[in-house]
């Protein structure tokens, strides 16, 4: 088994190992891959107890939880998405409010993943058309509007084109992966994408509870992506809603 060396250059291998494993328009016909069911694997132990508890849908955690779905449809567009709805949105699945720390975890309170709104202008209310590509700033929970990009450039930065030609507005996630090895040099990579995940799980989680259907994909080009953001930061999920 060939060990990754973490004693000199690990960063570089991190980085590497990320942008050799994007999508590319060129790829795309390559990197489709066959569906096959999933057939569960047997745990192996004793069976103590069959876990039988009944959710209870009245209670509106239970019910976001049992009810949380990827959406592999064109969006209903149920909701108007507008700045109340999106600071409410924001508060429960990213700043927190009040409370020490974010609604979210990472490792070491380092919060190294940045975290854009990106809206259809066509699909949301005015207000949020006119400054369309946006950065959450959680620890001051402000919306900074960065640029205008029209959703029909945007949308094609996506695979799934029937989803993204539908969504309202979109989430990505990303990381400046040339700088996220400062206090964990050697498990830094593993852990921005934990928090990822943590903040994945949030995304979904708040957008069942308010009403808003949430597709998770890694289907997106990366560095059309990464260009529409204009950070300069690594792609690491994104997220289409409506």
């Amino acid at each position: 088994m060939k060990l990754w060396d973490f004693k000199v250059g690990y960063d570089r291998l991190f980085q590497d190992y990320h942008r050799l494993s994007i999508n590319d328009p060129v790829y795309t016909s390559m990197q489709v891959y066959k569906h096959t069911d999933r057939i569960p694997e047997p745990v192996e132990g004793a069976v103590l107890h069959a876990i039988d508890y009944v959710p209870d849908l009245a209670q509106d955690f239970e019910a976001a939880l049992m009810q949380r779905h990827t959406w592999p449809y064109p969006f209903p567009n149920e909701q108007t998405i507008d700045l109340p709805l999106i600071s409410r949105f924001a508060q429960l699945a990213f700043v927190g409010y009040d409370r020490q720390g974010r609604a979210y975890p990472s490792g070491g309170a380092r919060y190294y993943v940045k975290i854009h709104l990106l809206f259809n202008e066509t699909r949301v209310a005015e207000s949020l058309g006119r400054w369309n590509v946006c950065q959450v700033d959680a620890d001051r929970g402000l919306l900074a509007g960065r640029k205008r990009v029209p959703w029909s450039t945007i949308e094609q930065a996506y695979i799934q084109k029937e989803s993204a030609g539908t969504a309202q507005f979109a989430i990505v996630l990303t990381a400046d992966l040339e700088s996220i090895s400062a206090k964990y040099p050697d498990i830094s990579y593993k852990l921005v994408q934990q928090e990822a995940g943590h903040i994945g799980q949030n995304i979904q989680l708040v957008a069942k509870y308010l009403g808003i259907r949430s597709l998770p994909l890694g289907g997106f080009y990366d560095v059309p992506l990464a260009q529409i953001i204009g950070t300069g930061d690594d792609v690491l999920y994104s997220f289409l809603l409506g």
